[in-house]
């Protein structure tokens, strides 16, 4: 029975080492957001973020048709009314 309790003890250590590991990489996560290439909900846009998204979709995709413009155009709407 001996052998069994440290056998449990073993793997405590184990997820120890595994909370250290994310630190680095939440360091490290503050450097994608500096860049601003990543995309924002919708929900989190202003009007000027939208209507330039929508003038770059009307470019890029040559209509309003896709279902991401469709929800820029209803979010818009919100945020005029």
């Amino acid at each position: 029975m001996a052998e069994k309790k440290d056998a449990v003890k073993a793997p405590k250590p184990v997820k120890e080492a595994k909370k250290e590991a994310p630190e680095p990489a939440a360091a490290a996560a503050p450097e994608p957001e500096k860049s601003g290439s990543g995309n924002k909900k919708i929900n989190k846009m202003t009007l000027p973020e939208i209507e330039a998204k929508l003038n770059e979709l009307k470019t890029s995709q040559g209509g309003l048709r896709s279902r991401y413009a469709r929800q820029l155009v209803l979010r818009k709407k919100i945020l005029t009314a």
